[in-house]
């Protein structure tokens, strides 16, 4: 288990990349079985979720795009920032992914989205794969692309400070890098239009 974590911060972008997607549909697939078999249909309807209450107001296209939009470009600048802490060989950019990525599995499992689609359903997969997935694969896009930024390590998780390890203008991306970062902000801008396609 220590050498795949390893490789989500392996030097070669292609390779955590690759093992980025393959725990993202782990844990999607793990969270979704528990909560298919495990808690009630519908269970989790009724819980706050943050993306749903900064948009619930009905507006027109353009302004929801917009605030879809703002909303995961502020999620992935949460996911950039937590890159600059490194625990061992782990960034902690994946930290936020990987929890998302449980809730929404259990979400899914228990068909407690709202919107009228069961998750059961292949309309409902088919939806996700238009919007949840594309958010998802910006997030982690972006996150492996980052990787390098860096700046606090520790040996720990507990018991030890951070150590500076460069400053901040000796952070830098490569070519590929930054070409993956501007695909995540694309991607995101797609699933923003394709969810209040539907919606509206």
């Amino acid at each position: 288990m220590k050498n795949f974590l390893r490789n989500l911060c392996h030097e070669s972008l292609w390779v955590r990349t690759g093992y980025a997607f393959m725990f993202f549909f782990a844990f999607l697939a793990l969270a979704y079985t528990f909560g298919f078999l495990f808690l009630p249909e519908g269970i989790m309807k009724e819980l706050p979720l943050p993306s749903l209450m900064v948009l619930k107001e009905k507006d027109s296209f353009l302004s929801s795009f917009i605030k879809t939009l703002v909303y995961n470009l502020f999620m992935l600048s949460i996911i950039i920032g937590s890159n600059h802490y490194r625990v061992r060989s782990l960034t902690f950019g994946y930290l936020p992914i990987y929890a998302n990525t449980i809730i929404m599995g259990l979400f899914a499992g228990t068909n407690s989205f709202s919107g009228g689609i069961s998750t059961y359903t292949l309309d409902g997969w088919l939806l996700f794969l238009q919007i949840g997935f594309l958010e998802f694969s910006a997030y982690i896009l972006a996150c492996t692309a980052t990787v390098n930024l860096a700046m606090f390590h520790a040996e720990r998780w507990r018991g030890e400070r951070f150590q500076k390890i460069r400053r901040f203008k000796d952070a830098r991306l490569s070519k590929h890098e930054i070409l993956l970062l501007l695909i995540s902000l694309t991607i995101l801008a797609v699933a923003a239009f394709n969810e209040w396609r539907y919606i509206i």
